[in-house]
């Protein structure tokens, strides 16, 4: 996979709810480090996010798997200032079309933690249904959190 972007992650605030190996803030030089390492893995796809002409996140597919056609989406917009403003939507929308209609996938799912309720609305928003619930499954801040798993079918995607 080519990698096409850079970014960083601006402030604590933006990695609370962060599930991956931004659970914390990292340096420009981990993150680039980060990014060339998924992008050289055939079963990640990446893409920037882009807002006024500014780098605020990423978003794509890991695990993809063309034997079961099926691919876990990530995302990650790395200054909250942009929360809240429909562009992780957005984001999400691109993803799904891109995973249904040019990889040919049949599921794409997440993990979200359960305290990500802005998250949780926007993946609604997308068509994801809740699957089930990883309990006390991620570790951070010195105490268990559930993870939500959320799905979506091929025939459920509202934008084919």
């Amino acid at each position: 996979m080519q990698m096409n972007f850079i970014v960083g992650v601006k402030n604590k605030k933006a990695v609370k709810y962060s599930l991956s190996a931004f659970s914390e803030n990292r340096d420009l030089d981990w993150i680039k480090s980060y990014l060339k390492k998924i992008a050289s893995d055939d079963k990640t796809w990446n893409r920037v996010i882009v807002y006024d002409g500014q780098y605020i996140g990423y978003c794509g597919l890991s695990n993809i798997s063309l034997v079961n056609r099926s691919a876990e989406f990530y995302i990650l917009i790395g200054d909250d200032e942009f929360w809240g403003k429909g562009i992780g939507t957005k984001a999400g929308h691109a993803v799904l079309s891109y995973g249904f209609s040019q990889v040919g996938l049949h599921r794409i799912w997440l993990t979200v933690s359960s305290s990500n309720l802005g998250a949780i609305h926007s993946y609604n928003k997308q068509g994801y249904i809740e699957e089930g619930v990883m309990r006390e499954a991620a570790f951070k801040d010195g105490k268990y959190h559930d993870k939500i798993v959320m799905g979506i079918l091929k025939s459920e995607w509202h934008n084919k």
